[in-house]
């Protein structure tokens, strides 16, 4: 066996701090070690001490906008892996558009995306990323038909710019379907008051699984996405899915009118008994998001990036 290859991974705290855990469960003849270089003094300290001895850096998070840490990288020569992943890719566009871009990150980063849609964007700013996913599911889940009794969506709207996830086109809805239940996970009731009488806002929860028992769709149509977790979560579940961009297993709909549309066609399944589990979905997730998929695929991109480079 060769010598331990060491590994940095930062970006965005939450996905970060899981895939340098996870790698490290599903690699263990390699090191894989989380900074929070966003909001932690003694890790960005860390940072200067440990990425110059590091084979590969990986950001959950990319920027074409200057960073201590991607410089850091850069200018010891270590391979640097951006995972692109959604609202980075608006940002960067913008810097692109106003000229006030570093041109060395576009060059000499290793750039991955999770979906078309994202790539497309990334091309059309001069990156090259290739389609690498990072989250992975090996929990499976006996799928069973929800515990509610009445045709139960879900949401979820973070507490942070709640409106770009697109709550007032989820309650107009809502208004439109009194014999359904909505429920909202991540932001309170008070964000929303007043809340239709069929829509709950539960804030953070803290147990989704038993959440997601007492639902049969799960819904996301923000302004923008990269391919959300909360959508793959749904699928593993054999939830029935609308999100606003085309993916598998998932009905599409990108406005109110198409999201009544293909609710409308769902509840009607439901309320003539004719409502199933989505089991192709989650076949797709534990097939094709399972850990050997996923970071197996990852850790040999990076083997293949050290040893490139």
């Amino acid at each position: 066996m060769g010598r331990q290859m060491k590994v940095i991974v930062v970006g965005l705290p939450l996905f970060a701090k899981r895939l340098a855990k996870s790698l490290g469960n599903f690699d263990k003849s390699n090191s894989y070690t989380w900074l929070n270089t966003y909001y932690s003094k003694i890790d960005k300290l860390k940072a200067k001490f440990l990425i110059p001895r590091a084979e590969c850096i990986i950001s959950i998070n990319g920027s074409i906008e200057t960073s201590k840490v991607f410089d850091l990288a850069l200018n010891r020569k270590i391979p640097l892996i951006m995972i692109w992943v959604g609202t980075d890719v608006i940002t960067a566009t913008a810097a692109f558009k106003s000229g006030k871009y570093r041109k060395d990150y576009i060059e000499n980063a290793v750039h991955f995306c999770e979906v078309n849609w994202i790539q497309d964007e990334l091309k059309a700013i001069g990156i090259n990323a290739d389609i690498v996913n990072f989250a992975s599911f090996d929990k499976t889940f006996q799928l069973m038909n929800p515990i509610s009794k009445k045709f139960t969506v879900l949401t979820y709207i973070p507490n942070q710019r709640s409106e770009f996830y697109g709550p007032n086109l989820f309650l107009n809805v809502a208004r439109s379907f009194p014999n359904i239940n909505f429920i909202i996970a991540g932001t309170k009731a008070e964000e929303y008051h007043p809340l239709p009488e069929n829509v709950k806002a539960l804030g953070w929860v803290e147990d989704m699984d038993s959440l997601y028992a007492d639902v049969h769709l799960c819904v996301r149509i923000p302004e923008h996405d990269g391919l959300s977790t909360f959508i793959l979560e749904s699928l593993a579940r054999g939830k029935d899915v609308i999100y606003k961009y085309p993916f598998d297993y998932c009905l599409q709909a990108g406005n109110e009118m198409e999201f009544k549309s293909v609710l409308q066609s769902r509840y009607s399944l439901f309320i003539n008994g004719l409502w199933e589990s989505n089991r192709s979905g989650a076949e797709f997730i534990a097939n094709e998001f399972n850990s050997t998929q996923i970071l197996g695929e990852l850790k040999k991109r990076i083997i293949e990036i050290t040893k490139r480079d």
